[in-house]
């Protein structure tokens, strides 16, 4: 049984691990559309979508990393 529990807590940290990831690329993505969307071939409005959507991506990935404990606890 203990050994099960282990390779679940290993589950858990790689899960928050990688969504730790996610948020991380997803905000520098979302800034650097922003910040070089003429190098990129975007217009302005364009580049002020795509930024918004990834910058939330990257902010709905950081509340389920911040409240992943409160939400595995309920299974």
């Amino acid at each position: 049984m203990r050994q099960g529990n282990a390779q679940s807590e290993d589950r858990y940290r790689l899960v928050k691990v990688a969504l730790g990831l996610m948020t991380l690329v997803c905000l520098a993505t979302g800034l650097i559309v922003y910040q070089f969307a003429e190098q990129l071939g975007f217009d302005e409005g364009t580049a002020q979508i795509v930024a918004i959507a990834f910058l939330a991506a990257g902010v709905g990935d950081y509340i389920i990393l911040r409240f992943w404990d409160r939400i595995v606890a309920r299974r």
